[in-house]
Parts: structure tokens; sequence; C-alpha cells
């Protein structure tokens, strides 16, 4: 190579090496969301495994990455994470000291988490319980770390933002609907107007999905609503059949499934009580007939052996008109609106039953749908 080009040639080199350390060390980092991968994973002070653990994070909880060290991420503290400055240093809300510890609880042996200097404005509550100290947000330059092992991406930086107020809108949603399934709850049955509650709980059940434990919140109050709607409907209807005794007439109004047979008058006693509970499933499932829930009730049921026995007890409240005994212990009261089960006592069958209230009576209490 002619020495001439030598020097042209170490200064293309020197250039190209510049650029390309200029161009990757003015690359800034990029906050973003990330999303907690494993339950426990511990959130530190430092970037380093003997470092102080501020807390530990669930899976699928979110985080704002604003840095990096190793194999650390470093984060933004958690919005229900507070800070506290001794109050000695503060006057007229002015740092009055310099390098003034802020510290994680509000003793002078907690952890610091950062400092603050002289001249600088700061705001936030006396704490009731110890006014020596301030609560107050920590500052903007205050960062935790986290293993970068146990973190995926969820978004960029305004991702975490838009799921908190997703976040407190779906538990809004919620609260709301437990206040007012409690509200409603309280009411005699025939004040009784569950479809706000329904309506809110069916909300965060279809449309918050991605906050898991707000679903399953919501299916449990449904559920709880629903039982209490059961209850009192059926109280409801057995005290108004209390005073219609004798007016077969109304009762035979409500005509069992099956036309097929001629309802005994056991079979058309449960009859109202039938028909509360399927008012209160109706509720809840407003497309779907008397037969719909027949079907739904039989192909969910819970297949039990034994013999059928009559059950001529005399007494208020009674779960059943007939005992279901298995190695000659009773198991089950038992009553139909569809079987006559009549026809069955002192034989050993297979019933098809759907659960309802024992009304804290010995043994659990069925439903029969069909017998095999």
């Amino acid at each position: 190579m002619s020495r001439r080009f030598l020097p042209l040639l170490l200064f293309l080199i020197v250039n190209i090496n510049i650029s390309g350390y200029t161009e990757e060390s003015s690359k800034e980092f990029r906050p973003f969301t990330g999303k907690i991968s494993a339950n426990k994973v511990r959130i530190r002070l430092e970037p380093n495994l003997e470092s102080f653990v501020i807390r530990t994070g669930n899976k699928n909880d979110l985080i704002l990455i604003v840095g990096e060290q190793e194999n650390f991420w470093a984060i933004k503290p958690p919005q229900d994470v507070k800070a506290y400055i001794y109050r000695t240093y503060i006057l007229d809300g002015v740092i009055e000291a310099n390098r003034v510890n802020i510290r994680l609880s509000p003793n002078n042996e907690a952890p610091i988490i950062g400092k603050l200097s002289q001249g600088e404005k700061i705001q936030g509550s006396i704490l009731e319980e110890n006014p020596k100290w301030l609560e107050i947000e920590p500052p903007n330059n205050v960062s935790f770390y986290i293993s970068k092992d146990y973190v995926t991406f969820a978004g960029d930086d305004k991702y975490i933002i838009k799921m908190e107020k997703r976040n407190k809108k779906a538990s809004d949603i919620l609260n709301d609907a437990f206040f007012l399934a409690e509200k409603e709850c309280k009411k005699p049955f025939n004040e009784m107007d569950p479809n706000a509650a329904i309506a809110k709980f069916e909300k965060i059940i279809q449309k918050y999905f991605d906050f898991p434990d707000y679903v399953k919140q919501a299916k449990e109050g449904l559920a709880l609503l629903q039982d209490t709607y059961l209850q009192k409907k059926i109280v409801y209807l057995e005290k108004a059949s209390d005073k219609k005794v004798g007016e077969k007439e109304k009762m035979a109004a409500l005509a069992p499934v099956n036309k097929e047979i001629s309802p005994t008058d056991k079979m058309c006693f449960w009859q109202p009580v039938e028909e509360a509970i399927y008012q209160a499933w109706n509720t809840f499932n407003p497309e779907k007939s008397k037969n719909d829930f027949y079907q739904e009730q039989e192909v969910q049921s819970l297949a039990l052996e034994g013999i059928v026995e009559n059950y001529n007890v005399d007494v208020k409240g009674k779960p059943g008109d007939y005992i279901l005994r298995k190695n000659n212990v009773p198991i089950a009261y038992l009553y139909s609106t569809k079987i006559d089960l009549e026809k069955y006592q002192g034989k050993k069958v297979t019933l098809l039953l759907s659960p309802r209230p024992n009304n804290n009576f010995a043994f659990p209490a069925y439903y029969v749908n069909a017998i095999k």
C-alpha cells in the first residue's frame, strides 16, 4: 500500500470508531412498562443481591422501568410506597440542611432511599401517629431495583398509566356492585331489584378479564347475591303459599315441567318453591326459559343410589317429603314436581339430583330430575 494513502486510511478508521462510539453513547434509555413474571419477586433498594428488600412483587404486577444496571432494572417506586423526612430539617416547606435523608419508614433506623438538598421545596403531610415526621411521595430521582430475569416487556411507559386508570375504574365498579348488592339484600324480597348490581358484576367478569382478582371477587359477589335472592324468594313464596292452603286451583296454576303425569298433593306443594328457584335463576339468565333451566339442572345432575323412604314428619321448613337411605343410613332429603316418588318407596334406585336448600336440617336436600 502506498504510504501516501496510509494517513487517509487511519483518519477514516478513527472517525468511523468515534462516530460509532458517539452514536452508541448518545442513546438515552427509554422507559417502558414491565410485567413481573413470577410470584414473590424481590424489589431491592440497590442493584445487588445483598441489598435491602423493599417488598416483593407478584406475577402480572406492572412496574415502570426507568433504567438499568447490569443484571437489574431500575424501577419507579410503586404508587403505594411512601417516603418520610424528619421535620427538624424543614421550614415552611423548604429543606434547611444539605443531604437530608429520605427514609422508607418514619424512624431513624429505617433504610435511606434518597437525599434532599438545601433549598429544595417539599410537600407532604404530618403523620398523626408521629408528628416529628413528614410523609411524602418518593422524589423522581428515587429508584428501586428488580432482577431482569423476572421481568418481561408489557408496553411503553404510558401503558402502566393506562392500566392504572383501568384498574381504578374496575375497582370502583366492583365496589359499587358490592354496595348495591348489600343494599338490595337488606330489603324484603318484594322490594328487591338486583339488576343494577348484577349488571356491574357481569361488567367486571366480561370486560375486565385482565384483572383476575377482580373477576374472582365479582363471581363470588354475584353468587352470593343470587343465593340471597333465592332464599328470600323461597321464604316469600312459602309465606304466600301458607296463606292459600286449600286453594288447589291456584297451586295447580304452577304447572309441573312434565305435563304427562298428574301431580300429587306432595308434588304440588313444592311447585311454589321450584317457581321461586326458577325465577331467581331467570333473573340472572333473562333470555332463558323454564325448560332451559331444568335441562341445565339435569345436565349438571349428581347421581346417588339408595332406597327411597317416606318422610312424614310434620315440621315447618322441612326440605323434602322423602329420604334417601343408603346402607340403612339416611343421606339426603328428596322432593320433585316432575317424578312421583311415592311409586318408588322401598325400592333401590339411582337418582339424578340437583342441590336445593336444606333449611339447616341434618342432611343435604335435592330435587329429583330423573330416576334410572
